[in-house]
């Protein structure tokens, strides 16, 4: 009778510490199916969009709506920005020394802002032929891929992509060349050509005054 008590709790005794062990053992695997599974779901792509700002130009700044620029795009992906010219594409940010500007890009949820500045003053207003300048390309790398980031984690940083791209021996300013090695890594997914127009300026409602009320001659008579 004893044996058998000892016996029962025992096997009480290896269900109650067990069990919980295998519920937590459960859980950890569960977890880390559903990490591995979210690791594959994440994209490994570079998206392409294409903007004509012929429209735009002459001037010495244009602005963009880029919709697929999202606020988690700027926290997490880095967006890579050349202009074509003539036969080459520019890298952004630049310095023309040929033409004699510089010109810098911003990026805002939605919004992509370009301006030209002389080189001489850094200052001063550059006026940027409509014969000079013809898209505006940009790159969101989506990808996650070791061989775009090195032993860095993923950054939005264009530094980062650009020390790394500079190592496997890609030329950062050749926009050929930076295409051609992401398409080995990830797939391009070409979002379209856009055509920027010219943003509408506001027209200013012109108020008429109203007509002076015809004084009465027997009011001015009345007010002397």
């Amino acid at each position: 009778m004893h044996l058998l008590t000892i016996i029962w709790t025992l096997i009480c005794a290896a269900v109650i510490i067990g069990y919980p062990l295998y519920l937590l053992n459960k859980s950890a695997s569960v977890l880390k199916s559903h990490r591995e599974n979210s690791t594959r779901k994440e994209p490994n792509t570079v998206e392409l969009l294409s903007f004509d700002i012929t429209e735009q130009l002459p001037g010495w700044s244009f602005s963009l709506d880029v919709p697929q620029i999202t606020e988690q795009i700027l926290r997490e992906n880095p967006v890579l920005f050349y202009l074509e010219s003539e036969d080459t594409c520019l890298k952004l940010p630049l310095n023309n020394a040929r033409m004699g500007y510089k010109a810098n890009v911003y990026k805002n949820v939605g919004k992509v802002y370009v301006t030209f500045k002389s080189l001489k003053d850094g200052v001063s207003h550059f006026y940027v032929p409509n014969w000079h300048l013809s898209k505006l390309k940009v790159l969101i790398i989506k990808s996650k891929d070791k061989r775009i980031y090195g032993k860095q984690q993923a950054s939005p940083s264009k530094s980062v992509i650009d020390k790394n791209l500079t190592k496997a021996g890609i030329n950062i300013n050749d926009y050929e060349d930076v295409l051609g090695y992401l398409s080995n890594i990830a797939s391009i997914d070409f979002k379209g050509h856009y055509i920027a127009k010219m943003p509408k300026r506001k027209k200013i409602p012109t108020v008429c005054p109203k007509p002076l009320k015809p004084i009465k001659e027997e009011e001015v008579y009345a007010t002397i």
